[in-house]
């Protein structure tokens, strides 16, 4: 028994198909799923997704924030952005990591720069995650 896998972004469909497990990062931690799972619906955080694959193929992928439901061995999740390991463009994601570091740092202590904190805040924390997937599962 295997579970239906749909992860969608605004762009479109990221990933459909079956799965034997899928690990999230929630926003609590990352937790996992597999067949017979209690239905649930949860927010998602910036973070690696893995998705094992009927015959044992592992899938890495970094996903932003969103949201996952599961019911009935049916797990949807959906993200403002999903890269798959051989999808990221590790030099890109380093780039952008060092680009939103130095614009976090040159916000902190100024009054006008709390609300783009964030923003930047979540752009480096989606680099972060592109690189070490990147790191880990590519090549």
């Amino acid at each position: 028994m295997s579970l239906s896998l749909s992860v969608v972004t605004p762009e479109g469909q990221a990933f459909e198909g079956q799965a034997d497990a899928v690990v999230l990062p929630g926003s609590e931690g990352e937790f996992g799923v597999l067949p017979g799972h209690e239905a649930f619906l949860t927010a998602l955080r910036i973070g690696p997704m893995t998705i094992t694959k009927p015959g044992g193929e592992t899938l890495h992928a970094s996903v932003s924030q969103g949201f996952a439901e599961v019911h009935d061995d049916h797990v949807s999740v959906m993200v403002r952005t999903c890269e798959f390991a051989h999808e990221i463009d590790r030099t890109r994601a380093e780039i952008a990591r060092d680009r939103a570091l130095q614009q976090l740092e040159a916000l902190r202590g100024t009054a006008e720069g709390e609300a783009a904190y964030q923003q930047y805040q979540d752009a480096y924390s989606r680099a972060i995650a592109r690189v070490a997937i990147s790191d880990r599962f590519e090549n």
